[in-house]
């Protein structure tokens, strides 16, 4: 039977050698000694490694446990801001070519994203984007929405069909924590996209 040769596993020896049994990788008892303390170096190393990751999992999610119980004690209307906020960036990122939809004028001011159906008077649109369209801080905020010339601008804009489902009766919706965290990252998610699909146009 041909006797097997193996090379040492020692790097600054690398010689060819005949093992005794099947798992020996040195070629002398002194190789043996410096491949025996690099692979407790090695394992030493990986040890700190590993508790390092456990040690940053466990703060990671002791971090998550906290915003979770700070977010727990927060109120509704919390989330309603962000998902408010996350929307109105939303209309204004589809409408940015758009002009103001009440007086049909572009400017180098701020732009408001305005609901035509109030979200007092109509909390179950609040979030439906037919009622959501870019419009001029003035005609927003001084003129109370410029109803007069929002509603014909409106209607050319979405249909009259979608625009009698707007002014249509609502079923109200109870709002929960989750469900307005995930509307919330649904419109930040489709604002990226928007971005992202004008920037890849040429």
């Amino acid at each position: 039977m041909r006797k097997v040769r193996r090379r040492c596993k020692n790097a600054d020896c690398r010689e060819w050698f005949h093992p005794g049994f099947s798992n020996q990788t040195w070629c002398s008892p002194e190789c043996g000694t410096v491949i025996a303390l690099a692979k407790r170096e090695k394992d030493r190393h990986k040890a700190i490694q590993e508790a390092e990751r456990r040690r940053k999992d466990e703060a990671q999610q002791e971090k998550r446990h906290t915003k979770i119980r700070k977010l727990a004690v927060k109120p509704l209307s919390h989330f309603h801001k962000q998902t408010q906020s996350a929307f109105n960036e939303y209309i204004r990122t589809r409408d940015a070519a758009d002009p103001c939809i009440s007086c049909g004028r572009f400017h180098e001011g701020k732009y408001d994203a305005g609901h035509y159906r109030t979200r007092g008077a109509s909390p179950a649109t609040r979030y439906e984007e037919t009622n959501c369209h870019k419009q001029c801080v003035p005609c927003n905020q001084h003129l109370s929405g410029n109803i007069e010339n929002y509603t014909p601008n409106l209607i050319k804009k979405i249909g009259q069909a979608a625009f009698d489902r707007l002014m249509g009766p609502h079923e109200q919706k109870k709002w929960t924590r989750e469900e307005l965290q995930e509307l919330a990252a649904h419109y930040r998610q489709k604002t990226r996209e928007l971005i992202k699909q004008r920037s890849e146009t040429p």
